[in-house]
């Protein structure tokens, strides 16, 4: 079994409570997330193992994301 991510995910500005699709970079899962927000700028986000979400923050505002979906494949002959 292989599992695959989506290479886009949605992140939440809890200040503004705003929602918004973002490119991923890169991803470790429930570690890290490394996200290009519309094409300009980079945010990183650390997994809370408390409230099982992603959590970053940047210039005074914080963001959080539950992470991009993941698909699990079966692997094998073809």
């Amino acid at each position: 079994m292989k599992t695959t991510y989506d290479d886009k995910c949605k992140i939440f500005n809890t200040d503004h409570e705003k929602s918004v699709e973002v490119d991923i970079l890169d991803f470790v899962p429930q570690k890290k997330l490394i996200v290009s927000v519309q094409k300009s700028v980079k945010l990183t986000l650390a997994w809370d193992d408390k409230h099982h979400i992603y959590v970053g923050s940047m210039g005074g505002m914080e963001f959080t994301s539950e992470g991009p979906v993941g698909y699990t494949v079966k692997d094998g002959r073809r």
